[in-house]
């Protein structure tokens, strides 16, 4: 993990999972990865922590497939110590009746992961689906400090490039705060989640503001106005479509794969993922037979036209010193910005 502005190797690469990767998991660990799904969206959590799981062989955390129902994990994936941990909680979460647009209700777990996971778990990791931890031991991002804060997050990509541009959430409502994080990556300190009353102000907010934008993030953003410890950008890399060459460069510890366009899309739709990762995906829901497989067409991944590369590429070089400053904020990735 460089976590610096210098050129390498595309950092994509099939890892082999050490033999004690789930070495720990009979421990009572006091730590849990967690990730929060359907069915549906079940190959790609698994992707994601069949990765965290090779890249902490020594882990003392738990890795944790939540969700609402039963969910049936390949045995390959329960030996590294990846396991469905199932919260009866549905009929809860649609009483609320949460804002879904796009997203199943299971979005809205994450909110309820401490007050039932805490009385085993002092700090969970929450991930999202869509995010891919293959490049560095996630255990060092449990310790990180969170100071007096509850919740460690990375800042929204919208506010990389412009750090005090207004936020749709806070500005609609006259909220002088222009601190917004991204949802995807969370470090939650259980006991002060608890002693806080968190997901009762969660409650409140919502009935409070019924109409927010970005579903659990706008939810979070507006409970917690800016009082996060503010993580490095490496910890959830939101532009590795957007921004390829700057994300080569960067070496981010984990990527996000934010916005429609995903990497097991690119047999549809147009991106800019590199071909080593689309294959990532499709060869792990093939080895696993999981649902979600995709099949490469004859004529190859789609890709943008010429024009639109020469474009792209005009982009990176644009943004490229911005994006070093922001990154400059961050001289010390295991450190928040309390």
């Amino acid at each position: 993990m460089n976590f610096i502005q210098t050129s390498g190797p595309n950092r994509i690469e099939t890892v082999t999972v050490h033999p004690i990767a789930a070495s720990k998991t009979g421990i009572n660990n006091h730590k849990a990865l967690a990730y929060c799904v359907d069915e549906k969206d079940l190959p790609f959590a698994l992707f994601s922590a069949s990765r965290a799981a090779a890249m902490s062989p020594n882990r003392d955390f738990d890795i944790l497939i939540c969700s609402l129902e039963p969910l049936k994990i390949p045995s390959a994936l329960t030996d590294l110590g990846i396991k469905n941990q199932v919260l009866d909680l549905r009929k809860t979460l649609e009483q609320e009746k949460l804002s879904l647009g796009w997203l199943p209700v299971e979005a809205y777990l994450r909110l309820c992961l401490p007050d039932h996971l805490s009385t085993k778990y002092q700090r969970l990791v929450y991930l999202d689906t869509d995010t891919d931890p293959a490049n560095a031991d996630l255990s060092q991002l449990f310790d990180i400090n969170l100071g007096p804060f509850v919740l460690g997050a990375v800042l929204d990509k919208t506010q990389w490039l412009s750090l005090e541009k207004p936020v749709l959430d806070f500005e609609e409502r006259g909220i002088d705060c222009t601190k917004y994080f991204n949802s995807g990556v969370l470090l939650i300190d259980t006991k002060k989640w608890i002693s806080q009353n968190v997901l009762q102000h969660l409650i409140d907010e919502k009935n409070r503001n019924p109409d927010y934008l970005f579903h659990d993030q706008s939810l979070l953003n507006l409970t917690f106005l800016g009082k996060i410890a503010e993580l490095s950008p490496v910890w959830n890399w939101q532009w590795p479509n957007s921004f390829r060459r700057i994300t080569r460069q960067v070496d981010p510890a984990i990527l996000h794969y934010t916005g429609i366009i995903k990497p097991w899309h690119a047999a549809e739709k147009p991106s800019w993922y590199p071909q080593t990762i689309i294959e990532e995906f499709r060869g792990f829901v093939q080895r696993h037979n999981l649902n979600g497989q995709f099949q490469k067409p004859e004529t190859g991944w789609v890709r943008y036209p010429l024009k639109t590369r020469i474009e792209y590429e005009v982009d990176q070089l644009i943004a490229g010193p911005r994006i070093r400053r922001l990154l400059a904020r961050y001289p010390d990735p295991y450190k928040a910005i309390l």
